[in-house]
């Protein structure tokens, strides 16, 4: 009975012992399995990774600089570019939505998908001119200046013309060019301002002896009217002289003042010729804008003189080339003409 059950415990654990190095061996093979099977996994995702990212096609930037939004964001959707906006404000009229700059700039070599940033123009700061009669000249200079900062500003503002008046000082009274006009080129912003109920004064400037050339270039900076008159005198330099014998003489603004043109006798064949061009004007309530600009015989134009004028009788002394036409601006509107003979 002993050797039955020795014999068949022996049988067992033997069966036992081969069960068990079948099991060994499967779980090896299935661990094998499991760890090829990540191996596997892993060099897939890789190469599907770097065939992504590295794979991409390289496509030419385009030139869209100029162009306009619409035009420049289909031209980056045909190379397959992705567009990265940024908006500016510009000094030209009539840009806006017009592409100012781009990066990567064209020409470059890049991966299709890539991000291209594009500076578009918001169009200037203000698109027309606003209604400042009645704001203080000093807080419109600055809104203004502000605005328009750049060196090639659209807006100039011209130095101001006081004229006496009952609201306070420093208040704008006028402005030319009107409210409402559209900024579509460089405009010279004129303001009449209160200069209060007392009457403002001002120096004779110191004209004497100037060329006609000398007092052209500071005409602006007057604030007289000077009534010219126009003497021959061989002994006259070439350019012409003025004589004023008023220079520092205390007066009221945009006074009348005499003065005398000496200028040589006109030779004949001469190329230059100098003279006084003279109009008659509205009386005006306050200096307006006056500008005299010079066409030569090619249709080329010049400023000659720009200033503010208080009305009646205008003398502006000239000294151009025979044959230039001389054209007369008042609050920005022609005139009159003539020609230099």
């Amino acid at each position: 009975m002993e050797n039955r059950e020795r014999n068949f415990f022996s049988k067992c654990k033997i069966a036992f012992k081969g069960h068990l190095e079948d099991l060994q061996n499967d779980g090896k093979t299935v661990v094998l399995t499991v760890a090829l099977t990540f191996v596997i996994l892993i060099a897939s995702c890789l190469a599907v990774f770097f065939t992504v990212v590295q794979g991409a096609e390289k496509v030419l930037v385009p030139d869209v600089t100029g162009k306009s939004l619409t035009d420049a964001l289909l031209e980056l959707q045909a190379k397959e570019l992705y567009p990265k906006i940024q908006l500016k404000y510009s000094e030209l009229p009539g840009d806006k939505g017009t592409v100012l700059d781009q990066n990567p700039a064209s020409g470059a070599i890049v991966k299709a998908y890539r991000r291209v940033t594009l500076t578009v123009s918001r169009g200037i700061p203000i698109d027309f001119i606003d209604d400042y009669t009645g704001k203080k000249i000093d807080e419109v200079k600055n809104a203004l200046e502000f605005l328009f900062s750049g060196g090639d500003s659209l807006v100039e503002i011209a130095p101001a013309v006081y004229k006496t008046d009952e609201a306070p000082a420093g208040t704008i009274l006028a402005q030319f060019p009107a409210a409402g006009t559209s900024i579509d080129e460089r405009i010279r912003l004129q303001f009449v301002v209160s200069s209060g109920a007392e009457i403002p004064v001002t120096e004779v400037p110191e004209i004497n002896g100037l060329s006609i050339k000398q007092f052209l270039s500071k005409i602006d900076e007057y604030k007289v009217a000077v009534d010219f008159s126009v003497e021959e005198d061989e002994e006259s330099p070439a350019g012409g002289t003025v004589v004023s014998a008023q220079d520092g003489k205390e007066v009221s603004l945009y006074a009348r003042i005499p003065a005398v043109l000496r200028i040589q006798p006109r030779a004949d064949g001469a190329e230059s010729v100098q003279g006084i061009f003279s109009v008659q004007l509205p009386e005006y309530p306050y200096p307006v804008p006056v500008r005299l600009d010079a066409q030569d015989k090619d249709g080329k134009l010049s400023a000659a003189a720009d200033f503010s004028h208080p009305g009646m009788n205008c003398t502006i002394p000239y000294d151009v080339k025979k044959g230039t036409v001389l054209i007369l601006y008042v609050l920005g509107e022609e005139y009159a003409r003539t020609v230099a003979e």
